[in-house]
């Protein structure tokens, strides 16, 4: 992973959100590359510690840092997920999406998340249980393959009773590995 470009953004992106004291998590391909396997991305992909209601309050903290230029003036809703999109101002071919921890399991994941080194420095991510749950929460099919991939690797390490109380909550099918 060390290799990748995306890890001096990823750098660069995790001390921008230390120092504004935003709580996050990296949760898109990145983060499958540290609990799976690497894989292409173009993106980098954070949870963070705040909801919808706080919209206000997360695109100051970022537009204060003069780091980057917003795509949307709004915060984009998908069907189970909302997100603020931006790109580096340093590298327009960055985008960030900022992910807002919305609902209980969102706000549980994030608080269970893991601090891991990355090149030189640390990230937090979520648990590999976390990042499952997110992933098929999304449904995309990349993420259903990420789901099942890490699933797959993890299966022995996993908390299954966790997975499987939210899995229920949350209407998604964990990945059949028996």
């Amino acid at each position: 992973m060390d290799d990748n470009p995306l890890i001096q953004y990823l750098r660069e992106l995790c001390l921008f959100l230390d120092k504004a004291g935003i709580e996050y998590m990296l949760v898109g391909g990145l983060a499958v590359g540290i609990w799976g396997e690497p894989r292409a991305t173009v993106d980098i992909d954070f949870m963070v510690s705040f909801n919808m209601n706080d919209f206000a309050a997360l695109r100051q903290k970022i537009n204060d840092s003069n780091a980057f230029i917003f795509i949307q003036d709004k915060p984009m809703t998908f069907e189970k997920i909302s997100l603020l999109r931006a790109t580096l101002k340093s590298n327009l071919d960055i985008f960030v999406d900022f992910l807002f921890a919305d609902n209980d399991f969102q706000k549980e994941a994030l608080m269970r998340r893991q601090t891991v080194e990355v090149a030189d420095f640390t990230v937090n991510i979520p648990t590999p249980e976390d990042l499952v749950l997110l992933k098929l929460i999304s449904g995309r099919e990349q993420d259903i393959l990420d789901a099942k991939k890490i699933f797959g690797m993890q299966r022995g390490h996993l908390d299954m009773e966790y997975m499987q109380r939210w899995s229920g909550k949350l209407q998604v099918q964990l990945p059949d590995y028996t």
